[in-house]
């Protein structure tokens, strides 16, 4: 039995219909998944470089405070030694005015031989007088403090000023950037004096105790 050829033509019409479909219908899906990938690829970057933004920022923000400590370190540095040299510098002063009432005290105790008494504790450095040096830190002096007669034989007070003029701690007479501190209360190096009975200062530098009292700094 023959088929009815205009049956047949609708049938394959459909089917083309039906196959058209469907082929639009995986061409928009595919737009579609690729509009997605875009997207997805767009805001990734967009992570990235909020991301690099945030690192870059924190860098800075980083150096700065490096910045920061560096000069917070180097105000606190000036602001020590300034401290120091005004301390130092009214000690002296106080020490000057109190010299028309009364006399520093001097080293020597005996006038025969020895010639000066060695108090307990004195540093045992090499000789730092300006005329004992041939240049600044060079010794031309052979002799430590104790056995170098003019040093030995200087008042109290003239000790006094050539430490402070020479940058000394007051305790083991050493350059405030050799011994690294710059206050006699952290200086290791033991300190006698047998003049006041005390163990605060060294008798090579002592002073009247009333004036020496009243200049020391309170300690917390």
């Amino acid at each position: 039995m023959a088929q009815d050829p205009s049956a047949s033509a609708s049938s394959v019409k459909n089917k083309l219909k039906e196959s058209r479909e469907k082929e639009e219908e995986c061409l928009k899906n595919l737009k579609d998944n690729q509009i997605q990938l875009v997207k997805a690829r767009t805001e990734a970057m967009d992570v990235i470089y909020a991301h690099q933004r945030v690192v870059l920022r924190l860098n800075e923000e980083i150096s700065k405070v490096a910045d920061d400590v560096v000069n917070m370190q180097a105000h606190y540095r000036a602001e020590r030694e300034t401290l120091l040299s005004g301390f130092v510098g009214t000690l002296l002063r106080k020490i000057r005015e109190k010299k028309a009432n009364v006399n520093v005290s001097p080293t020597v105790l005996a006038r025969d031989v020895p010639k000066y008494v060695v108090p307990l504790y004195t540093p045992s450095i090499r000789c730092f007088l300006p005329r004992h040096l041939e240049k600044p830190g060079s010794y031309r002096c052979i002799l430590k403090i104790a056995e170098c007669e003019e040093f030995m034989t200087l008042t109290n007070q003239d000790r006094l000023e050539l430490l402070f003029a020479q940058h000394r701690c007051f305790g083991c007479f050493l350059p405030v950037f050799v011994a690294e501190h710059t206050t006699i209360a952290h200086c290791p190096h033991p300190r006698y004096c047998d003049l006041c009975k005390s163990s605060d200062h060294h008798q090579l530098l002592c002073g009247p105790r009333s004036a020496y009292m009243k200049l020391q700094p309170k300690e917390n």
